[in-house]
């Protein structure tokens, strides 16, 4: 197999990553929303199994039913841990249990549950894919070992975000591990962008772009504002988790007003992020950019508006749960085609 066939193979597998890596973090922050953060009150089982209950009487105690260890049950609010093999006797004994130490969060939903299980399950397809996108990097290690080197600090990434997938759990969802876990995954979809655009022009698959130095130092400054924004934005949604909270879910239309002034700063920086990046729109437009750079620069406009839309209808509609993961959801996919257009333009670049 030559070079060229390995780099495509490397770069369909690096898209498919991206992929995944959105998917998860829109099942993320589907599972935040809806509050199903702890369906799972275990990782990387769930309530002690590999495919998780379907019914809530299989999370309760029955008489003479086999246990394998580390098996969870509910009883009393209380979230009861097999301690070994056995089978049960006719009433519940706590010989056979231990109360889980690790938290003391005891409910079971079925469809929150499900909602955690199938972000975990998107998570480890992502996981399998980049392993996959690895493997395929080791045939550029005589040409540019930058690549391999990058995979391998995203194999330690992918170890550090399923660790802090336990911490979440194991923390019960402390805001900031969840801010964490999500720049984590961030991190992720910068290095498989960054790595795809790399093979690409390595191996010949883009052309040189001729772009002012000018334009260079834009679009670097619309991006380092829309990382700020986006941080801005976790700052935002733990303020909004800290009031779900207090509220228990109740009267969203209340929310905002009861929300910091980081909230403030958020809706602020909006405006010139609209603006710069309308700005830098225009002088990619006249620029004689390659196709696909000009698509990346189309659907960065489109999703930023978009992405300003479902804000006004989160700020105005009382925080509607179906509208924050897809507010999330636009932020990070104008974080990656912003990063797009920097690493294609950059590798690609010819003086001018």
């Amino acid at each position: 197999m030559n070079d060229t066939r390995r780099a495509r193979q490397f770069i369909s597998w690096a898209i498919a990553t991206i992929v995944l890596l959105y998917l998860v973090i829109l099942a993320g922050s589907v599972v935040r929303a809806s509050g199903s953060g702890m369906g799972c009150p275990d990782w990387p089982k769930c309530f002690g199994y590999y495919i998780p209950p379907t019914d809530p009487s299989q999370v309760e105690f029955h008489a003479n039913q086999a246990y394998k260890k580390n098996m969870m049950i509910i009883v009393s609010d209380t979230l009861w841990r097999a301690k070994a093999d056995f089978t049960s006797a006719g009433s519940f004994d706590k010989v056979n249990w231990e109360k889980y130490p690790v938290h003391n969060y005891a409910k079971f939903y079925v469809y929150q549950t499900w909602t955690e299980y199938i972000n975990r399950l998107v998570g480890a397809l992502s996981g399998l894919s980049m392993f996959i996108m690895g493997i395929f990097s080791l045939f550029t290690w005589k040409k540019d070992r930058r690549i391999v080197m990058l995979m391998l600090l995203a194999a330690f990434l992918l170890g550090f975000v399923a660790w802090m997938g336990k911490v979440v759990v194991d923390q019960n969802l402390k805001p900031l591990t969840i801010t964490v876990h999500m720049g984590s995954a961030f991190a992720l979809v910068a290095i498989s962008i960054y790595t795809l655009f790399r093979v690409r022009n390595l191996y010949s698959f883009g052309k040189q772009q001729e772009v002012p130095g000018g334009v260079y130092w834009l679009l670097a400054g619309v991006f380092l504002l829309t990382l700020i924004q986006v941080f801005v934005g976790t700052q935002v949604r733990q303020d909004v988790d800290a009031v779900n909270k207090v509220m228990d879910n109740l009267h969203r239309e209340t929310w905002i007003r009861q929300l910091s002034g980081i909230f403030s700063l958020h809706w602020l920086l909006s405006l010139p992020v609209i603006i710069l990046n309308g700005f830098l729109f225009v002088r990619l437009r006249r620029l004689p950019l390659d196709a696909l750079s000009k698509k990346i620069a189309w659907w960065m406009i489109v999703l930023l508006v978009s992405e300003y839309a479902v804000g006004l209808i989160l700020s105005q509609f009382g925080i509607p749960a179906f509208a924050q993961p897809v507010h999330l959801l636009f932020a990070a996919i104008v974080f990656g085609l912003q990063f797009s257009l920097v690493t294609n333009l950059y590798a690609g670049k010819k003086t001018v």
